[in-house]
């Protein structure tokens, strides 16, 4: 079995819609069933059952994930009363039953084990036929962590590029405001905001545009306490600003690029900027989160690394 750093990336990236779950191989499909928000409903899996590269232990898993105990409770499908998600849900059970019973999933790579987590002496397990409840065959694949990420502080030679890439914006905005000079952070926000008016629709292709990103950030620092950080992916990293409980981070490569395109107004340079003064979390936000058009994320969830 082959599950390695780049099979966590694809496993990640089909949870969150930004590849095909058709492309998966047999042992991301067996992560993704346990990865998969089942709240955003049931879609990929009436196309991943009916694959015979289904592995039988994934098709057991995914069988347990539905809940099919609950649907005991019931006769037919008729006694669902037209509720259109449990229908789906129980005929995706009935499938999944028919297909596993029948022999229909050939590789035994993955065992799941039902009474491991599912089972208990109040189970309701009189609709359920015997094959489903027992441990398939294969080696154990436990839900492994996808979310491979971490906080860190940056080392010497980010920081150094951090301050050039600052120095380098300044001179951006010296462009078509020869007398900017860095200081006070209001004054800087609106010379930004008006740097980003002037260069939509140029040609920037020797103007390293995203720079100004760097002086938004520093500005945020300076003004609310923040702290530069480095969101730090085993493929990768991307450099950001965060509060003082690292629970919200601003990464470089958004609001300048969300702007400057005109995906959003430039006005929000100066909206978010104002309204990360004092706040710890989403819900100190006094207007509705910014984190839908992916200028402020979230970063509870993620270790801090000295």
């Amino acid at each position: 079995m082959e599950f390695n750093k780049k099979s966590k990336n694809r496993v990640l990236k089909a949870v969150n819609n930004e590849m095909s779950y058709q492309k998966l191989t047999a042992s991301e499909l067996h992560q993704f069933v346990q990865h998969w928000n089942y709240d955003d409903g049931i879609e990929p899996f009436e196309w991943i059952i009916k694959q015979k590269h289904l592995d039988k232990g994934t098709a057991l898993c995914l069988y347990w994930m539905l809940q099919p105990d609950y649907f005991c409770r019931f006769k037919n499908e008729d006694e669902l009363q037209g509720d259109v998600n449990y229908v789906l849900h129980y005929k995706l059970i009935k499938e999944i039953e028919e297909r596993y019973c029948s022999s229909f999933y050939e590789d035994e790579n993955f065992s799941f084990n039902p009474k491991d987590e599912f089972l208990d002496e109040n189970s309701n397990t009189k609709c359920i036929p015997t094959e489903m409840l027992e441990k398939s065959a294969g080696t154990v694949f436990e839900r492994q962590d996808i979310e491979f990420a971490f906080l860190r502080k940056p080392n010497g030679k980010e920081a150094k590029s951090i301050d050039a890439k600052i120095k380098d914006a300044a001179k951006i905005i010296q462009v078509s405001n020869p007398d900017f000079i860095y200081g006070e952070t209001d004054i800087a926000i609106q010379a930004i905001i008006e740097s980003v008016e002037y260069w939509k629709g140029k040609e920037l292709e020797k103007i390293k545009i995203n720079n100004l990103s760097y002086l938004w950030m520093d500005c945020v620092l300076k003004q609310h306490n923040w702290d530069w950080i480095i969101w730090d992916w085993e493929t990768g990293n991307n450099v950001g600003v965060t509060n003082a409980t690292k629970e919200l981070v601003c990464l470089a490569d958004t609001i300048i690029r969300h702007t400057i395109d005109g995906f959003m107004p430039s006005s929000i340079i100066v909206d978010l900027y104002k309204d990360l003064e004092g706040i710890t979390n989403f819900y100190d936000l006094r207007r509705d989160p910014y984190s839908g058009i992916g200028l402020l994320f979230s970063t509870d969830h993620l270790k801090f690394r000295e």
